[in-house]
């Protein structure tokens, strides 16, 4: 079994002149094959191999700084690449010769995805509902909460009773739909300036689920019409009830790698 693997960060049309440093200091240097360039740097089998790597991933500490360094590569390679691929954590290969034959087979497909995200960049946008919409807000959405207040307003104790889990129901039903039209408002929004938008799938049993997380692939020359787009959201949607993040830019991890999954 060999001693080290071959680990690797990205793909790039061709190797650019970057000094940073991969895992563990090793140093970062290139595959290449027909057009193709392959950023990796050797780790060790003993904790990348995929038993022990599935073992070591769950440890904090041991994962952090290796992590800090995989995106600080990418980062580097994508600041200084027309463009880049950037891979997930823990790709590895038996040697030098796997990784080209990945180049070979992939190259058509590789080829492809670096012409869709050159001069692009990846933002992650989450807009979560801090709080539910006043009373009159939902009334607003939905007439016949007016009219079942005023009917509870007006009945006797046990109608009223009856008629004020009837008008609970209808207030989850309508809070539910406008969470709904927001997170596709939003994605509309957004796609009118973007290459692409990916909706994340969204962990059900999240303690602070947000209403949609998203994925925005855009060219760099249209960044700041991005921003303009999310003065509008936080417009329409605005705190306290609302709240809407956006971080980026990033290499697109995203709309590049090996393959993408639609969720």
């Amino acid at each position: 079994m060999p001693s080290d693997l071959v680990y690797v960060y990205a793909i790039l049309p061709a190797a650019v002149p970057v000094t940073v440093a991969g895992i563990d200091g090793r140093p970062l240097r290139f595959v290449h094959d027909d057009g193709l360039a392959a950023a990796v740097s050797d780790v060790p089998a003993a904790e990348f191999e995929e038993e022990p790597l599935n073992a070591r991933v769950r440890d904090l500490s041991w994962l952090g700084p290796r992590a800090v360094a995989h995106e600080t590569v990418n980062a580097e390679l994508w600041s200084h690449s027309p463009a880049s691929l950037p891979l997930a954590f823990g790709t590895v290969f038996r040697d030098d010769a796997g990784v080209r034959t990945l180049l070979q087979s992939q190259a058509v497909a590789l080829q492809r995805q670096l012409t869709a995200v050159a001069g692009r960049a990846e933002w992650v946008v989450a807009l979560h509902r801090a709080a539910a919409p006043s009373a009159d807000a939902l009334a607003q959405a939905n007439e016949a909460l007016s009219s079942l207040r005023a009917q509870i307003a007006t009945s006797a104790p046990g109608r009223a009773h009856l008629l004020r889990r009837r008008l609970a129901e209808l207030e989850r039903e309508t809070l539910r739909r406008l969470d709904a039209e927001a997170a596709d408002a939003l994605i509309g929004l957004l796609a009118g300036v973007a290459d692409d938008v990916f909706r994340e799938p969204l962990p059900a049993d999240a303690v602070e689920r947000p209403l949609a997380r998203l994925s925005v692939l855009v060219a760099q020359s249209a960044e700041g019409a991005l921003q303009q787009r999310l003065e509008q959201a936080r417009t329409h949607w605005p705190e306290p009830t609302y709240q809407l993040q956006a971080t980026g830019p990033w290499p697109p991890y995203r709309f590049g790698g090996l393959e993408r999954g639609d969720g």
